[in-house]
Parts: C-alpha cells; structure tokens; sequence
C-alpha cells in the first residue's frame, strides 16, 4: 500500500470520528449537562475510530510479509458513508423535523 492510501484512510477515519463527535454532540446539548454531553460524544466517536479502523484492515494480512495493513477498498469506503448516513439520520434528520 502506498502512502497516499495511508493519508486518505487517515483522513477517512479522522473525519467520521469529528463527524460523529459533532452529530452527538449537537443533539444533546440542548437535553443535558454541556460536560456530559461532551463526554457522550467524545465515547460515541471513539467508538466510530475504532470501527473504521477495522473496517480498512486486511483480513490476510500476516507479520513479515509485503502485504498492507490496512487495504482502501470501495465497499469499506461505502459502508463508512452509509454507517455516518445512518448517524446522520438519527442525530440530525429526524430531530429537526419535529
């Protein structure tokens, strides 16, 4: 793997967990404590950090050998975007139309 598709699933990954930070964030700050709220959205987005991590790892991938660690694919980068359309929805879409 080159170091462009490193920098780009950096990228990919960075930004889901500032995105889902913010969704979390905005939706329950008006409900309860700025303090917890943050706290709810700092886990939420760590939560989303470690699951686009493991969405780019490769599955064959052995110790020693010139395989990648990580491996850039379409379906990963589709499951990312559908995975923060989903949050997306819940935290933003839906509430505001009440």
């Amino acid at each position: 793997m080159g170091n462009i598709d490193q920098i780009i699933i950096l990228i990919l990954t960075l930004v889901s967990a500032i995105l889902t930070w913010k969704m979390v964030f905005d939706f329950y700050k008006t409900k309860i404590h700025k303090v917890i709220t943050h706290l709810i959205a700092v886990i939420t987005a760590s939560f989303m950090l470690l699951s686009t991590t493991i969405l780019f790892i490769n599955q064959d991938y052995q110790r020693g050998s010139n395989e990648p660690q990580m491996v850039l694919s379409f379906s990963s980068v589709g499951i990312l975007f559908i995975m923060l359309l989903i949050l997306y929805i819940f935290f933003r879409y839906i509430p505001s139309r009440k």
